[in-house]
């Protein structure tokens, strides 16, 4: 991660808080390549929930996660004026080359910078967002919030094998 300085010249962390779900979680600010307006999203036939489709951006197609499910945190919500929508940018390992994926929240609050004595170590339990998708704690006017691993959090490998299994439980019932 990229460290900034904060207001005393001391190393710091810059990051954005979001909403989701009702829940703040902080993202680095250097995996955030755009913060866009929410826009409407066209659903794709037989995806899995957590996608809830796909935007174009500036002549691309690119998929859209809707962030409270993928955390675990909040089934599919109404998206409203003051969502946004996350640009990360991903490298596929399959195409070798740079893969956009959209996140979708319920807010943007704001950008901080955190001084490095206020990122803690994730405790063992009692965080309620899978451990794999939080890097660290981080303390912002005296709440801890979780900081999330964007790399885990939209691995698109691990999107699309999910979907892959939804899809083959579907048509097991199917051809039951």
């Amino acid at each position: 991660m990229n460290e900034a300085l904060d207001i005393e010249g001391s190393p710091a962390l810059e990051v954005l808080l979001v909403e989701v779900a009702s829940e703040v979680v902080a993202i680095p600010i250097d995996m955030v390549n755009e913060v866009i307006e929410y826009a409407k999203i066209t659903q794709v036939p037989m995806c899995d929930k957590e996608v809830c489709g796909v935007i174009n951006v500036r002549g691309s197609v690119v998929p859209v996660v809707d962030a409270g499910i993928r955390l675990g945190i909040g089934s599919q919500q109404k998206y409203d004026k003051y969502s946004c929508i996350i640009l990360y940018e991903s490298i596929s390992d399959k195409l070798q080359e740079s893969v956009m994926i959209g996140l979708v929240v319920s807010r943007v609050r704001s950008i901080k910078s955190i001084s490095l004595d206020r990122v803690f170590e994730k405790p063992a339990f009692g965080v309620h967002i899978p451990s794999q998708y939080v890097a660290d704690m981080v303390e912002v006017d005296q709440d801890t919030i979780p900081l999330l691993v964007m790399s885990e959090l939209l691995n698109g490998k691990q999107i699309n094998q999910r979907m892959l299994k939804n899809q083959q439980v579907m048509l097991s019932h199917w051809e039951s």
